[in-house]
């Protein structure tokens, strides 16, 4: 009897979309060198491994087909350029206009939200910089409300500043609790609340202040509330910016796109060509990894062994691909490898283990249910109530809570030193933030519904209103 196909990430897209472009005669070149390199990695591991192979789970059809993608259209034409690009202008020069803290942090954050961060990357860094010259932690022209306060603390804190968590000491009653009267302002509540998911390790206010901005959040009044600030208040207790992802429209999808049809060899040719260093052996390293953590939850699988919850994110971690997704990022992106950072990111240091988990812990939120229905794999949730003979209410709860710790421990890895630099340190996170978003609901991935397409769609096919 055949042995079944691997079920992962990387192979179903890949054979997904080799077909659906073979079927439709589109990049012949790519075709001939991809095809190949994707059914000798999918053959040789059902040879290798096909006694004890990873469960399929079964999944439905994706609708992210090649047919969706191509369907995908803007309204945005070339009579709109002229008009965007004076508009660019404006926000450029409007960012770095001399204006006074407060009002260029509030400038700062909505250029943010609405996702403009990328266009203006020079001219934001700048003007924080701007803002850290001007004030400081005692500073009362920023520190007279706690909506000042705690905008400062976010957008600094998000831009790599240091900022102690005793600013916030102030608004504190004589029994180190939050004052009451705080409540009274909505919008330094909805501030507090988007700060609080910038705390590091062992920061108590700061894990006070997410405890106490949610709860007077939550029990708000709708009703007494304008509909504007209503919408803002939903919108955070949904998911707070810190873990919502980016808007990127330009040719990232292309390049995201292509890069997916290349090979391992043509990769590493590229990177010995034009970097000077022989990535190979290291990526033939991190698909062994991946293959052996594989193979270990088909062991489990078949075996009936229930792994411990530490068991099961130790290999998850791996199992997941993150790993090796976060390795092709850093080479493509580096301009100057070294060994001393391929050997680094080869053993998972933290920064790069806390995004793995939280892509692995948010997809067990969302999925655990119906892969277990599939037939596959145990997940964190059963592993703990198998550890602990928790009910799976309590469970997950507890899996939650290691997701806003994992965040917390993220965030203190990107204040530390470490032997590489942007852009990926930023993609540690923003895997991270990818998760939260395609398994917020449920299986955004495996059971995608409407709710998964009209999120990607805003994030990368319409356009930014102008007018």
């Amino acid at each position: 009897m055949a042995a079944p196909a691997i079920s992962s990430p990387f192979s179903t897209l890949f054979t997904a979309r080799l077909s659906s472009f073979s079927s439709n005669n589109q990049h012949p070149k790519i075709i001939n060198y991809a095809k190949p390199f994707v059914i000798r990695c999918v053959n040789s591991a059902q040879t290798i491994y096909s006694p004890t192979i990873r469960r399929s789970a079964n999944y439905r059809p994706n609708f992210w087909d090649y047919s969706f993608v191509k369907s995908l259209k803007s309204d945005y034409t070339e009579k709109h350029a002229e008009k965007y690009e004076k508009m660019e202008e404006e926000v450029r020069c409007l960012i770095t206009a001399p204006m006074e803290p407060l009002e260029r942090l509030e400038l700062i954050d909505e250029v943010q939200r609405l996702g403009l961060r990328y266009k203006f990357e020079t001219e934001i860094k700048n003007a924080v910089q701007d803002v850290v010259n001007q004030t400081n932690d005692q500073d009362a022209m920023l520190h007279h409300d706690i909506h000042s306060t705690a905008l400062r603390f976010r957008i600094l804190r998000q831009h790599g500043y240091h900022v102690p968590q005793e600013i916030f000491d102030r608004f504190k009653d004589e029994n180190s609790h939050f004052k009451a009267d705080l409540c009274n302002d909505v919008e330094g509540m909805l501030s507090l609340y988007e700060a609080s998911f910038f705390g590091l390790g062992d920061e108590n206010t700061i894990d006070d202040a997410k405890v106490f901005a949610t709860k007077h959040l939550k029990g708000l009044n709708e009703a007494k509330l304008d509909s504007l600030m209503a919408r803002k208040v939903n919108h955070a207790l949904d998911m707070p910016l810190h873990w919502r992802l980016n808007r990127i429209p330009d040719n990232t999808i292309k390049t995201c796109l292509l890069a997916l049809f290349n090979t391992t060899n043509e990769i590493g040719y590229w990177t010995l060509r034009e970097k000077g260093f022989n990535i190979i052996p290291y990526l033939s390293k991190m698909w062994a990894n991946l293959c052996k953590a594989y193979c270990k939850e088909a062991r489990w699988f078949h075996s009936g062994y229930k792994p411990t919850l530490k068991e099961y994110i130790d290999n998850a971690v791996v199992s997941i691909s993150a790993p090796l997704g976060l390795f092709t990022a850093y080479f493509s992106t580096t301009e100057n490898i070294s060994k001393e950072a391929l050997d680094y990111i080869y053993d998972l240091p933290s920064i790069m283990r806390c995004s793995a988990m939280l892509l692995r812990l948010t997809n067990d939120l969302g999925t655990s249910s119906d892969e277990l229905a599939r037939g596959d794999n145990v997940k964190s949730i059963q592993c703990y109530m198998n550890d602990t003979g928790a009910s799976e209410e309590v469970a997950r709860a507890y899996i939650n809570g290691l997701v806003h710790r994992t965040w917390k421990t993220l965030n203190k890895d990107m204040f530390l030193d470490n032997p590489f630099e942007e852009p990926f340190i930023s993609a540690c996170p923003n895997l991270g933030r990818t998760a939260q978003c395609f398994y917020q609901y449920g299986d955004g991935h495996g059971v995608p519904q409407y709710w998964t397409k009209d999120h990607i769609i805003s994030l990368l096919v319409e356009p930014v209103p102008l007018d």
